[in-house]
């Protein structure tokens, strides 16, 4: 939550999504069934209306109240299901393995500061160093 406050001071206007996946392992926290969690997976990646709505009342028919109340905490529905994301964002991932992959290839380097990695990259870079 910390991050979104950051980014609504500094981006205003940027469009953000949230990691499905780690928002699966949240959902699966409080909701343990594997039904549960197909039916959470097929809202998330629903690319049409129709599929999210039957997805959403199927999760409704299992979960009840609890289900809807826990989706709604989510806030908006173009932040977490591919049917709702913005169009003019020419990127329909809904989880975040990019990221992921990058800090695997920071390793130990990934609990640096910023400026020390930028700095150590730079001196590679300066005398043509592999890194």
């Amino acid at each position: 939550q910390g991050v979104d406050l950051a980014l609504k001071k500094v981006w205003p206007s940027a469009k953000r999504r949230y990691c499905s996946t780690n928002l699966s392992r949240n959902f699966k926290k409080a909701f343990p069934s594997p039904l549960m969690y197909i039916l959470f997976w097929r809202a998330c990646n629903a690319t049409k209306p129709y599929s999210f709505k039957k997805a959403m009342e199927r999760l409704r028919k299992e979960g009840k109240t609890h289900v809807m109340k826990w989706f709604a905490d989510l806030g908006q529905q173009s932040k977490w299901t591919k049917c709702k994301f913005d169009p003019n964002v020419c990127c329909d991932t809904n989880t975040s393995n990019f990221v992921e992959s990058f800090n695997f290839t920071l390793g130990v380097d990934r609990c640096r500061p910023v400026l020390t990695m930028l700095e150590g990259e730079l001196y590679y870079f300066i005398n043509g160093l592999q890194v």
